[in-house]
């Protein structure tokens, strides 16, 4: 009996473990794509983004992952959107679905 249960409660943590995995991926993807959109915006409409938009949609992003991302993975986070971006803007253009997805979702969070 004392087996069973030390058993189950072995599949509970690693189910529990394997579903905050999960939202921590999702948490990184959502986020990741937040800033290849801004990155697609600014390569696509010719725009920068000064302190204070800076100032404006970081907070916002955070928010909208809840705080989960730290400092240090968010740089890297950020240099690969930026890359990822540079790729679907010289291989795709700005015309292609994924660009136009990209700046529908950047218009989207901007809006808010």
């Amino acid at each position: 009996m004392l087996i069973r249960k030390l058993v189950q409660a072995a599949v509970v943590g690693t189910v529990l473990s394997s579903a905050g995995i999960a939202f921590a991926d999702d948490m990184t993807a959502e986020w990741s794509m937040m800033q290849e959109s801004i990155r697609v915006a600014e390569l696509c409409r010719g725009m920068t983004h000064d302190r204070a938009a800076w100032a404006k949609m970081g907070p916002m992003l955070d928010a909208k992952v809840n705080h989960e991302i730290g400092a240090g993975e968010r740089l890297s986070l950020i240099e690969s959107a930026k890359h990822d971006a540079r790729i679907l803007v010289s291989m795709h253009g700005c015309g292609s679905d994924d660009a136009q997805n990209m700046l529908k979702s950047y218009d989207e969070m901007m809006s808010q």
